[in-house]
């Protein structure tokens, strides 16, 4: 729960939540050892204790009980960097979900999931991944965040008139209860065995309703492509560059490598250093290759670029891309791309 390794998506949607109600990031983000400088920063992990922190002092700020519902409404496929670009690649909505539980760990899981699929629905159910307990305040909030971020992403993938046809809650009926069906579209069920959220099974084999020009063999390949290109013939640099193509989009702080490699920071450093690179030049070379490919063989925009390699905004990916490089992104359309219409 203490390592530091997801992308502050839901942070960030908690904190655009917030302001609508006239409360800062700074007051948001107080005392859970989380600047709003950091926030911008397109390399900045949080943990999983840091994201729960936040859901707590949100929810002692906030005057509006519903602030996790819509903090997850907020919440979209690009926000997910390539692991939301490769659902949007899928032919299907049932190969996205089986595409989604696949590489789950891509998503800063709050609560465990899983997808089942019936006869007539579709269902998603949230447990106790964190031992919080299910009449806990903080589990019921993690699973408002979900119930949002579930239906905001299903709409992504299956068109914006698509509404859950049932939900559960396994805790009590909050004080706000009758604004769940206002926002979420459809009747809650309260005390219920389980957390879950049901959708029918005739979307599942429709044509996924926004493609995206990254098709998933293309993320395969690029990956595979960049780890051959990238990692020398031995050495840690080698590891460390297929650790960080491992979570293309999400790419794991240098504390997270050196514990999964079963040493410290420091030791990684040093041995870095010994074949004359680090982590930083490391993911630097992985981004670059990776915005170079994406650039000169697909039409996505710039922005989109940004956004699939973990970059907070357009800006903050131009001018590391300029650092680099020394040159633009747009240097590298080919002139076939620069004037074309982008995928449908």
């Amino acid at each position: 729960m203490d390592r530091p390794v997801d992308l502050p998506q839901k942070i960030t949607a908690l904190v655009a939540t917030l302001r609508s109600e006239g409360i800062s990031a700074n007051q948001v983000l107080a005392s859970t050892g989380i600047s709003a400088a950091q926030m911008s920063d397109p390399g900045f992990r949080v943990s999983t204790r840091q994201l729960l922190t936040v859901l707590e002092r949100c929810a002692q700020l906030s005057s509006d009980p519903a602030f996790a519902l819509r903090a997850g409404l907020r919440l979209r496929m690009n926000h997910f960097g390539l692991y939301g670009y490769a659902l949007l690649s899928c032919p299907t909505p049932r190969e996205a979900i089986q595409l989604a539980m696949r590489y789950r760990a891509l998503a800063t899981p709050l609560l465990g999931l899983q997808a089942r699929e019936y006869s007539s629905h579709l269902c998603w159910s949230f447990s106790d991944l964190h031992g919080l307990g299910e009449r806990n305040q903080l589990f019921r909030l993690a699973c408002e965040i979900q119930f949002g971020t579930q239906l905001s992403l299903h709409r992504d993938v299956m068109g914006p008139d698509i509404h859950p046809i049932e939900i559960r809650a396994a805790y009590p009926a909050p004080t706000h209860a009758g604004i769940y069906e206002t926002l979420l579209g459809c009747p809650v069920q309260f005390e219920a065995p389980l957390s879950d959220i049901s959708f029918d099974a005739k979307w599942l084999e429709q044509p996924i309703a926004i493609s995206h020009p990254i098709p998933a063999s293309l993320i395969r390949e690029t990956c595979d492509r960049l780890l051959a290109d990238l990692q020398p013939t031995a050495g840690t640099a080698s590891i460390v560059c297929a650790m960080l193509l491992e979570r293309p989009g999400r790419f794991p702080d240098i504390e997270w490598l050196a514990h999964n490699l079963g040493i410290s920071s420091r030791t990684l450093r040093r041995k870095l250093m010994a074949e004359n690179t680090s982590y930083q030049q490391l993911l630097d070379s992985v981004r670059h290759r990776l915005a170079v490919d994406f650039l000169s063989t697909t039409r996505i925009n710039t922005d989109d670029v940004a956004a699939a390699l973990g970059f907070s905004d357009a800006a903050n990916f131009r001018q590391a891309f300029k650092r680099w490089s020394g040159r633009r992104p747009s240097d590298f359309r080919p002139s076939s791309l620069k004037h074309a219409p982008p995928d449908a």
